[in-house]
């Protein structure tokens, strides 16, 4: 397989899709994020599991959570080195400790809240979205204790969400209330503010080195970046249409911005200053990524939920 990308990486000069395979059938991974030391750590939505693949081997390790029927959703790495992610069905943070491999799991306090995404916050908490309960969650990672924060539009389907630390913030997307949503971690105060593109369906977030905010539109077929100096959206049609479905996204540290089309199996580059998008197939589908990750060596990396994979872009 390496030896049969590096020929096809010289004879196009393009980069290419590479896939491994998770040990546990139809583990469908939900979420991933790159960790500092390279590893690639993800969870199993039907598997039940929290994994790690590690990119220099191509091992994978596995460990069952505790909690069954959990449907493990997002994951993040804190600054620390534990791994924490959200219990869909379970309605509990989860928190791993690489070192000793125990699990901690933390209930959250609103029934059927249905946590979705987590990252750490410019003040070290854990902050996640409430998919069904409309709230914000912050995890106090010392004393275990999590408050929430409503959030102001009815129904909006809180989803993706980014920490902004030149802002002391949180942003989040809104995928039913079409809007983007920000929380000053000091005063918990929620803004929120409005797409040009009605209906938009604001899915996933990722933030620039500049601060700028990145969001996928997954009804309008649009991907945008909001700059918080101005309260300005600037909106970028995705090559698939307006049925493509962009899902999650993530910018390189190059600048370049990366997000997948949900409906067309593929992954699209787009380069911010000339406006122009590339589009790379997946090469097994259908893939349903939910989430893209960038690792320290600018590696850009996919979830196959649908066909049990990890993937990467290998660049020439």
């Amino acid at each position: 397989m390496r030896f049969l990308t590096l020929v096809l990486l010289f004879l196009t000069g393009q980069p290419q899709l590479v896939e491994y395979a998770i040990p546990t059938p139809n583990a469908n991974p939900h979420c991933l994020v790159a960790a500092p030391d390279g590893g690639i750590w993800f969870v199993e939505f039907s598997g039940d599991k929290l994994g790690r693949l590690d990119p220099v081997s191509g091992k994978f390790s596995e460990w069952p959570v505790p909690t069954a029927g959990a449907h493990p959703h997002g994951v993040t790495v804190a600054s620390d080195g534990r791994v924490y992610f959200t219990e869909q069905a379970g309605n509990k943070i989860g928190s791993f400790d690489p070192q000793t491999e125990r699990f901690t799991e933390y209930p959250v306090p609103s029934a059927e809240a249905g946590p979705h995404t987590p990252i750490q916050g410019p003040d070290g908490a854990i902050w996640f979205t409430e998919q069904r309960g409309n709230r914000i969650g912050r995890l106090d990672r010392v004393t275990g204790q999590i408050t929430e924060y409503p959030v102001p539009t009815p129904r909006a389907n809180a989803y993706g969400i980014i920490s902004a630390p030149g802002e002391r913030a949180v942003y989040f997307g809104e995928l039913e209330g079409h809007k983007l949503g920000r929380v000053d971690v000091a005063s918990k105060r929620i803004t929120e503010f409005q797409p040009p593109t009605p209906q938009s369906g604001v899915r996933r977030l990722a933030i620039d080195r500049q601060g700028g905010i990145w969001m996928t539109y997954f009804s309008a077929g649009k991907v945008a970046r909001f700059d918080p100096a101005t309260r300005t959206f600037k909106e970028y049609d995705a090559p698939g249409g307006k049925d493509g479905g962009p899902y999650s996204i993530e910018v390189d540290s190059t600048g370049h911005v990366w997000f997948n089309e949900f409906a067309k199996n593929n992954l699209v580059e787009l380069d911010p200053a000339t406006g122009k998008m590339t589009t790379y197939a997946i090469p097994s589908g259908p893939a349903l990524v939910r989430k893209l990750t960038v690792d320290a060596r600018n590696t850009v990396w996919y979830a196959n939920f649908g066909q049990s994979k990890i993937g990467k872009v290998v660049r020439p």
